[in-house]
This record gives structure tokens, C-alpha cells and sequence, in this order.
């Protein structure tokens, strides 16, 4: 009766909001006061449209464990192989319709037939299975499409996707007269239950999961399961964060058979005293009913099989606490994640073993001490990351496999630390960051950003979400209390601040004393970095190192620790100035601690193409044209959504590495060890003497005696008097295979420059006759093996034919170039319109005069040029002889008087016909990298080959490019090509895509890479310099200064030869 009460209510609420424009709340409504009481008494209990319903009939919150009935089937605590759980994973009839009001009547009941209704998968996304479309929001309500401005607690009921699982299930015969538990991993947004038509209850928060007791509605045999799933409900006004928007179940379901008396929690609290070689374990037994038997509880310690404490207690009551006392523990970190197994037991009066629960417990000590956070008493360093739930073909359904996978690409680039941006992640994540040692912000699935952050209208402050709120982070708190690798809580993202987030601040401390809580949005001036009291640390986003540098002078002796919770987003071709952020970091001891990278892995999904290709998609290439986001937001990870290593992803590798070596003197070196916890005991040191980017000597060190946070001298026996440019490579390796990382990984390198210099051969030597002649509008420039032909109208080399081939693309020009494909920084700080004078000077130079001279079988060709659009002029030199070797010198002369916006480049632009796909260079590398991002990449000679330049950004956009070169090579399969040098180091690129093809224009375009198209010919860019890639944010933010070419006199002088 219940259910139809309620149904009758939805139905009329469904006509007030189609015919009635009941959309906004009583507080905020325009509309008739008769209007806005309807609208009160319709919503009114009614869970997912009344926001002070948060469950109906759930089970409290509680650790997450799995029980056993006996010892035999311990299995990894996996509760797969527990007898006690049944899998309700796999199919389940489906029915999916675009509004509840469409949903088929008496779907819940035992008579209604399914038999026509499709089988669907749990866990799974609808929208992934072609029920709906995807939505990808990063700063609002997806539904705002269709009722305009947000309007708490209102949501779209005219259409709103609703799905309907039906299942049978047979209750094994010797479950019979038990408690029997329903247990749904997630659902997202809301989620409703029947069983054999009968109402049992309603849950929100689609990243937690939902418990009911369903004992009472079972029956012997077949039992008939039911859950209704709605895309929207109020509960979406606090799931707003930056991601896909999908529907379905995506977690394990199953149910659990317990003892009529059973553990309903275990709560383990580890304590340290203060020299850290004492630990007590503290173990709370919550059961479901006081006992009236005689029951004993065992709790057991064991540390890699050896039995290190068991206590055994009657059980009396509802709750009991056990005390252990264990000398000297092993403790837990992220670089020694040292685990003890705890196993409880209950016990029945003649001795059978009732169940037993397998723990894993950490001992460690998370504190905030003089304005620092420690753990274990030393002030750690945060080498972070976010990382959302996704995968490219499966959604936010995660398997263990890709999430043990994610652990091991954390380890191996050395990052330590995670953020569960922005919800509680799946229990095994917590898991394996247990396991394997992950420091962990566990954060609640909070976020109301599309509200923004007014007291008078955000979700905050609103007194009849307070319940909503506070719940969150209580039933975070609750699961995920037990797991040494949480050290922070999180109340949430983006979601403002008020009276909601002080109640739920003082809530979290009521429950767990032992971790400190951290919000962002608890901010009083941005500005100045100042934060409000209900908050632990200091937890800013995308402070630039600027802000950095003023809050470090502001704050000599802060009180709370400084960690950027996001920072250096890593949209596309990004990352520029991460070393400048960890060079203030770790100038600032005591008070910068490190900060999460956002974010861990693109976001995109797979899609194949009408080619065949294989297209990673974003917002956008799904929704209707109303629901669009203009973003493609979802790429924005430091891997792809494969897995695969973005260029950036190497450079935070290198920045977050635990060994640091510095140059001390001769033959000597000074190596520093980061690490808190753990010395180097496992690493060895394999050097390298680089004389001209060729490898002179090697040697191996195998004992690297160095202590945490210790520095240590090695001595190198390296060569001193080789000629030419002199550098020492550092590779530290590890012995021995540590867990999820093999012997011989590599976990940091270094380059030291033992200084001499690179002679380039620059010189144009007079090689024979050579002659000049203008003939149909061209200067002609012909020897006994070369033409060359400069355009009269335009002054560029339009032609150059050496030893029967060409080597220059006969529909090109070789020009000057001042303009790069926008990267999504670039978009981000509207530089595509900032800077399109760059652009248009590029493609519309104006040619003064051209002239040409002949000196001592030298032919010298003069070009001068005006650039109104930046009030500047170009002269263009260009010296000759017979091989057809060529100095280029380019000088640009600006009006200083005149305001113009910073130059993308400074450089040419060659473009060689088809076949010539292998480069070798001396230069930074192997990865692309730019002035602002090339740490990681060191000076030596690489060999490449042109398609490896290219990487393939979702969206199209610069790529490529390589700083420091002193020479490069492109050649074809007979080895003829072109060699570029210059006098000093300089940049260059060579892809088989033009600028043109790369670029989007004035305006982002829903494109990818998928949809270009590889040209045969090979586009070389030769530059001075081109600005940084920037890495603060992706939303206005520029490159910082010293990455910059700031409006300026330049010039640039390179040498191109033929090689054959």
C-alpha cells in the first residue's frame, strides 16, 4: 500500500511538473503560493524528491568485511569463496524507461510477466549498453537542460531515465530460518527494493553501498528480487562532481547468511605510544542483538604467519572492546606497508566455531604536529594523484584486475599518495592501497558545484540538507574506518561551505579522533590562501608557485599543514612547470608538503569508428544538442584512458622520485634520499659518461648506504679528459623485485653536466661554382647538382632539388613561423584569440623587398619583410654554396613602443615530400618535450622514427617538439635527407601532420584524433624557441613568465645540409 501511495504521488507530481512549472523550491519559487505548498505536500515522502530522506529501512553502515563459517574457505577475503554469500551478479531482467511515470504497473509483483523484457548485466552502466546516453558535466547539473536554472530539490520528471531489475533466486536449504542480508555494492542515483512484491526499502549515495535485512520477506525456494534505479533525485544535487554521468548498478551484489547472533562491525583502532615501539589494538565487537547464549570472541594477531597476540573474551552484550598490547610492532607507511592479519572469531558454547572475519590492521600514528602532517612522527612528502572510478569500456564498473593494475602504474611513477576524487571508492581499492602502500584521502560523495558557493544559495547552508550532508560522511567513516592506508578524510569537493559542513565536521571528529578531516571549499580568501576552521589542513587548488612563494613569506610558521589537494591539471599537452612547483616545495620545509596531480587517467570511453578506428570520446560525441558541454574535460589524466603514459607522465615521474644526486666536486657525487622510512638498501647505481651524447664509460655502484632523509658521497671514477659537451647519467634500479615492481625497475635517474661544449658545424664553405639567375618570376639558384628557387612575390624558398631528389614539398613554402596548434591550456586562456595576430603574421607577412649577391662562389640571398599585425619587421639571410648547404638568419626587430602579446615561436618551417620517416637528433628526449616540461628528458642522441613524434591527444593539438637540440636528421630508406644545426641549442619537431591539421582553430571543435588524417610528407619545425605548455590550470592560466617569449627583438641563425 505503501508503494502505491507513493506511485499515485510521483504520477501527480510528474503532470504538476509537465503542466504545472512546478520547478522551483518554496524558498526560491516565483510562482503561486498554491503552487508552492502543492509542490511541498507532493514531494513530501517521497525519497528520491524529498532531500531530508536519505534511506528507508537501511541497515546502518558498517567496516567492510567478509565473514566466513570456517576457517577452510579463507580465501584472500574474498567473499566469492565464502559459503555464506550468494552472487546476485550476472543477469537480471531489465526494463528501462525515459520517465518512473512509464514504468509498467505492478512491475514489483510476483504475478507480473517478464518474460519479454531483455536480460542485463550487474554491475553495469545503463547508458554503455545503449539505454540512454552518456553525459559528461564538469561544473553542473546535467539535467539543467531541461529545467533551466537548479532549483533544489527539483529534478526532471517529464524525462528521467528509470530502470527496473527483476531477479529469482533460490534460497539454499540450509539458510533456511536465518538472518539473510541484501547487499547493493552501488547504485546510482537512488535505488528501491522488493522482495516477492513486498516494499523493503530505499537508499542514496551511489558510491556507498546500501544493506537490508530481508529475512522476514524470504521464503523456502524461489524468491523474486526486485530494485527500480532512477537516473535523477534529489540526491544528484550532491553528485555533481566532474565526470560521466551514468546510470545502473556498478558494484557486487549478493546476499550474505549470517548466525542468528553475529559480528554486525568490527572496528579496529591501532594506537602508538610516543616513541613508536609500542602499539595497542583496540577491537570494538558490534553485534546485532545482545546474546543470551554463552558465546566466546577470539581475536588473533598474526605477522606473516606467526601468531604475535590472541585474546579470548566471553561475549556480554551488544558491544565489547578488546585491548592488545604488542611490543615493538612492524609499522605501516606507504614505503613499508607492514600489515598484521587479525582474525576474529566467535565461538559457541561447545566450542563449534560460529564465523570467523578475517582483518588486515596497520600500525602508524597520523598527526598534525607544528604545521606539519606525520605520520609516524616524520613530516611525509604528499607525491599525489586523483584519480576517479573509470575505465574505457566498462564506465565506472571497475574490475579487481584494472584496479590492481592502476596501484601498480602508481608505484611504478613513483606516486605515493591518492585522492578518491570525489567519492568513496570500491573496498578492495582500499585494499590493495593497504597492501601495497598508498597514503589515501578518503573523500565523501559530496559535491554540489553547479551551485556555486554563495551562503545565501548554496547547498551548505541550506538547513533541510544538513541530514544529506552529514550522512555522507558518517557512512564514510563507518566502512572505511579500519584501513591503515586512510590518513585524511574528506567531506567533499566543490560543494561550498556553512552550517551543513560544520555539523558534519564535528561529526567526523565525534567518530574517528585519529585522522584529521580536510575540505577545500572551507576557504575564506582564495587570495590569500586563508582557510576557515573546520578544516585540518590547508587543501587549496591550483595555487600557482607564485601564490606558493607569497603564502610561504605570509606564513614562515603556518599551524596547518599546506597540501594542494588538485594541482598541475594535466589536460592534454600539460604539466609545463611541475619541477618549478616541487623546486618551492622542497625549499619550503616545515611548510609546503606535497599536493594531488589532477588527474590519474582520462576519463574517455572507446568507441570504433565508421573506419574501424578506435576513438577515445568525450563530452559531447553522445548527448543531445541541447546537453552538450563544450569541454573535453573528460582527457585530462596522466595516463590515457588505456593506461598508456602521457609525455607529462614522465616528468612527474622524475620530479617525484625518492633519490635526488647533485655534483660535488670531481669524480664525486652527493645522493640524497627522500625517502622517511627507508633506506636504499635495495637500489643500485648504474652511471654512464656521455661525451657528445655518445656513451664513453659506464660503470656499476651496487651498495648504495643511505639512510632516510640522508645524504650520502659516491665516488665515480669517470673520465675527465675526454673532449667535447660531458655529462654523467644516473640510473637507480632496484636489486631485487619489490611488490608489483620487478628487478631492475628503474625509480629515479639524473643528469649532471660535467660541463665542455658541442662544436656545431655552422660554417658555409665555398664548395665550387655556383650561379643566380630570376626567370619567370623566381630567383633561381643552380650548381652541378643543385636548384634552388626563391619565390620573387613572397621572398621563401619554394624549391630545393638536390642530387636528382627533392627534398623540400613542392606545394610548400619554407617561411617563417610564429603560430602552434593551440594546446587546451592554450584554449583554456583564449590565447587562440589572444595571439591570433601571431597567427595571421604567419599566413600574411608582407614582403618589402628581395635581393641576391654573389660572394666568393657564396650566393647570399636578402629578404625583408613588414608585420603590421605586430608592428614589427623581419630580415631574412640566407648564405648558399654549391652542396646546397645553408645558414638561415632570421632577425625580428619589434616596436617596443607598442603593447603586443607574447609570441607562441620564433622559427621556420620546412616541409619534406613523402618518404622520410627516421630522425636522429642530439637533444633532449627520447618523450616530446618544451621548455617548461623537459626535467625528465635528458641530452643524448636518439633515434626515432617520425610517426613516434606524434602522440596521439584526444583532442588534436601540439605535439612533438624537442628542446635543447644540437643537431637533427631526417632521412629517408637510402639515408638522403636534411641535417639541421645552429650555434646555440634550439627546438625542433618532425610530424607527418601540418600545424593546420592540428589545430582547431579560433575555438575548441568536437574532434579527435582519430579523425585526422596522416599526411606522407614530414612538416620539420626549426625553432628558437616556443613557449612553455603551461600547467596550473586549464581554464585561464598562461605558461609562467620565464616559459614565455615576451614581444621582443629576436634572432635565430641555423644551418640545413643535405645527408646522403
Amino acid at each position: 500500500m505503501q508503494f502505491v501511495n507513493k506511485l499515485v504521488l510521483i504520477l501527480l507530481y510528474s503532470l504538476i511538473f509537465t503542466f504545472g512549472h512546478a520547478q522551483s523550491s518554496v524558498t526560491l519559487t516565483h510562482g503561486p503560493r498554491k503552487m508552492q505548498q502543492l509542490d511541498t505536500l507532493v514531494r513530501k515522502g517521497i525519497p528520491w524528491l524529498d532531500e531530508t530522506i536519505t534511506e528507508e529501512n537501511r541497515l546502518p553502515m558498517h567496516t567492510d568485511f567478509v565473514t566466513f563459517p570456517n576457517t577452510s574457505q579463507i580465501v584472500n577475503s574474498d567473499w566469492r569463496e565464502s559459503s555464506a554469500y550468494l552472487s546476485l551478479n550476472g543477469p537480471w531482467r531489465f526494463k528501462w524507461a525515459d520517465s518512473p511515470s512509464k514504468l509498467p504497473a505492478n512491475f514489483e509483483s510476483l504475478t507480473y510477466d517478464d518474460h519479454l523484457w531483455a536480460n542485463f548485466q550487474v554491475p553495469a552502466n545503463w547508458e554503455l549498453h545503449g539505454y540512454g546516453f552518456p553525459m559528461y558535466t564538469t561544473s553542473g547539473f546535467e539535467f539543467t537542460y531541461l529545467i533551466g536554472k537548479p532549483n533544489p530539490p527539483i529534478v526532471p520528471m517529464e524525462f528521467n531515465p528509470t530502470a527496473v531489475y527483476r531477479r529469482e533466486v533460490v534460497i539454499p536449504e540450509d539458510w533456511q530460518g536465518k538472518p539473510i542480508i541484501l547487499h547493493i555494492g552501488a547504485a546510482k542515483s537512488n535505488l528501491s527494493v522488493w522482495v516477492n512484491g513486498q516494499y523493503v526499502g530505499y537508499g542514496e549515495d551511489s558510491k556507498l553501498p546500501s544493506e537490508f535485512d530481508v529475512t522476514r520477506y524470504l521464503r523456502k525456494g524461489k524468491n523474486l528480487i526486485v530494485m527500480r534505479v532512477m537516473r535523477w533525485g534529489v540526491a544528484n544535487y550532491l553528485e555533481d562532481q566532474d565526470m560521466w554521468r551514468l546510470s545502473g548498478i556498478t558494484r557486487d551484489c549478493y546476499l550474505l547468511v549470517r548466525q542468528p547472533i553475529y559480528l554486525r562491525d568490527i572496528q579496529l583502532s591501532p594506537t602508538l605510544n610516543d616513541s613508536f615501539d609500542e602499539g595497542q589494538l583496540n577491537t570494538k565487537l558490534i553485534f546485532n542483538q545482545s546474546s543470551q547464549e554463552e558465546l566466546e570472541a577470539e581475536v588473533s594477531l598474526h605477522r606473516n604467519g606467526r601468531l604475535v597476540s590472541v585474546k579470548t573474551v566471553k561475549v556480554s552484550g551488544q558491544e565489547m572492546d578488546i585491548a592488545q598490547t604488542i611490543e615493538r610492532p612492524a609499522l605501516w607507511s606507504a614505503e613499508m606497508p607492514n600489515l598484521y592479519r587479525v582474525t576474529v572469531k566467535l565461538i559457541d558454547r561447545e566450542g563449534k566455531l560460529s564465523e570467523v572475519v578475517p582483518q588486515q590492521v596497520g600500525f602508524r600514528r597520523v598527526e598534525i604536529k607544528e604545521g606539519q602532517l606525520n605520520v609516524n612522527g616524520q613530516p611525509i612528502l604528499i607525491k599525489g594523484i586523483n584519480r576517479h572510478e573509470t575505465d574505457p569500456v566498462t564506465g565506472h564498473v571497475i574490475s579487481k584486475e584494472n584496479m590492481l593494475r592502476d596501484v601498480q602504474l602508481m608505484k611504478k611513477f613513483n606516486i605515493n599518495a591518492v585522492r578518491t576524487s570525489h567519492y568513496p571508492n570500491a573496498e578492495y581499492w582500499l585494499q590493495l592501497c593497504d597492501q601495497y602502500g598508498l597514503y589515501v584521502i578518503d573523500e565523501a560523495n559530496i559535491e554540489s558545484h553547479g551551485m556555486g558557493y554563495d551562503l545565501s544559495y548554496t547547498m551548505a547552508n541550506r538547513p533541510t540538507w544538513e541530514k544529506a550532508h552529514v550522512a555522507r560522511v558518517e557512512r564514510l567513516i563507518q566502512r572505511d574506518r579500519n584501513h591503515p592506508s586512510v590518513i585524511i578524510w574528506s567531506m567533499g569537493n566543490e560543494a561550498g561551505n556553512g552550517y551543513n559542513f560544520y555539523r558534519a565536521y564535528l561529526r567526523m571528529k565525534e567518530l574517528d579522533k585519529s585522522r584529521p578531516v580536510q575540505y577545500e571549499r572551507a576557504v575564506n580568501n582564495y587570495g590569500e590562501l586563508r582557510f576557515d576552521w573546520n578544516t585540518d589542513l590547508i587543501v587549496p587548488m591550483y595555487a600557482s608557485p607564485s601564490a606558493m612563494k607569497n603564502y610561504a613569506a605570509r606564513n614562515p610558521k603556518p599551524e596547518r599543514p599546506f597540501i594542494q589537494c588538485e594541482y598541475a591539471h594535466a589536460m592534454g599537452n600539460s604539466m609545463g612547470n611541475f619541477k618549478d612547483y616541487w623546486d618551492i616545495i622542497r625549499a619550503n620545509k616545515g611548510i609546503f608538503q606535497g599536493g594531488y596531480i589532477w588527474d590519474f587517467v582520462d576519463q574517455c570511453f572507446i568507441k570504433i569508428n565508421a573506419k574501424g578506428d578506435t576513438v577515445y570520446t568525450y563530452g559531447g560525441d553522445y548527448e543531445p544538442k541541447e546537453a552538450i558541454t563544450d569541454w573535453n574535460y573528460a582527457s585530462k589524466g596522466i595516463f590515457y584512458a588505456n593506461r598508456t603514459p602521457y609525455p607529462h607522465a614522465w616528468e612527474m615521474k622524475k620530479v617525484y622520485q625518492d633519490i635526488h644526486s647533485s655534483l660535488m666536486n670531481e669524480k664525486k657525487i652527493q645522493v640524497y634520499n627522500e625517502r622517511f622510512f627507508t633506506g636504499l638498501d635495495n637500489v643500485e647505481l648504474q652511471w654512464e659518461l656521455i661525451v657528445n651524447g655518445k656513451k664513453a664509460q659506464s660503470g656499476l655502484i651496487s651498495h648504495l648506504n643511505v639512510l632516510p632523509q640522508q645524504s650520502g658521497v659516491l665516488s665515480i671514477p669517470y673520465q675527465t679528459d675526454a673532449r667535447g659537451e660531458k655529462f654523467l647519467n644516473l640510473t637507480y634500479r632496484l636489486k631485487k623485485a619489490e611488490p608489483l615492481l620487478p628487478m631492475g625497475h628503474i625509480i629515479a635517474t639524473e643528469q649532471l653536466s660535467l660541463g665542455g661544449v658541442f662544436q656545431p658545424k655552422t660554417t658555409i664553405v665555398a664548395q665550387g661554382k655556383i650561379k643566380t639567375e630570376r626567370k619567370d618570376g623566381n630567383l633561381i639558384i643552380s650548381a652541378k647538382q643543385l636548384q634552388m628557387e626563391f619565390d620573387l612575390k613572397s621572398g621563401w624558398l619554394t624549391r630545393y632539388h638536390y642530387k636528382g631528389r627533392d627534398l623540400m614539398d613542392e606545394h610548400a613554402l619554407f617561411k617563417t613561423n610564429y603560430w602552434r596548434a593551440p594546446n587546451d591550456n592554450d584554449f583554456g586562456a583564449n590565447t587562440p584569440e589572444k595571439l591570433k595576430s601571431w597567427k595571421q603574421v604567419t599566413d600574411s607577412i608582407e614582403l618589402l623587398e628581395v635581393r641576391s649577391e654573389l660572394i666568393d662562389s657564396l650566393v647570399y640571398v636578402y629578404a625583408a619583410y613588414k608585420m603590421p599585425q605586430v608592428y614589427g619587421q623581419l630580415a631574412m639571410e640566407y648564405c648558399i654554396n654549391q652542396r646546397g648547404e645553408m645558414r638561415i638568419s632570421q632577425s625580428f626587430t619589434a616596436d617596443t613602443t607598442k603593447k603586443v602579446a607574447v609570441l607562441p615561436r620564433f622559427g621556420m618551417q620546412w616541409i619534406m615530400p613523402a618518404g622520410f620517416e627516421t630522425i636522429n637528433y642530439y637533444g633532449r628526449g627520447p618523450q616530446e618535450n618544451y621548455i617548461d616540461r623537459n626535467f625528465a628528458s635528458h641530452v643524448g642522441i636518439y633515434k626515432q622514427t617520425v610517426d613516434q613524434q606524434y602522440f596521439p591527444y584526444v583532442m588534436p593539438q601540439e605535439t612533438g617538439n624537442k628542446t635543447d637540440v644540437r643537431w637533427m636528421e631526417v632521412r629517408n630508406k637510402q639515408g638522403q635527407g636534411l641535417f639541421f644545426t645552429a650555434d646555440s641549442t634550439f627546438s625542433i619537431s618532425a610530424l607527418h601532420y601540418f600545424d593546420k591539421d592540428l589545430d582547431d582553430g579560433p575555438k575548441r571543435q568536437q574532434r579527435h584524433a582519430a579523425d585526422l588524417v596522416k599526411r606522407k610528407q614530414t612538416q620539420v619545425n626549426i625553432d628558437l624557441r616556443q613557449m612553455g605548455v603551461g600547467g596550473i590550470n586549464s581554464w585561464g592560466a598562461w605558461p609562467l613568465h620565464e616559459y614565455t617569449l615576451p614581444y621582443r627583438d629576436y634572432s635565430f641563425s641555423f644551418v640545413i645540409k643535405p645527408v646522403e
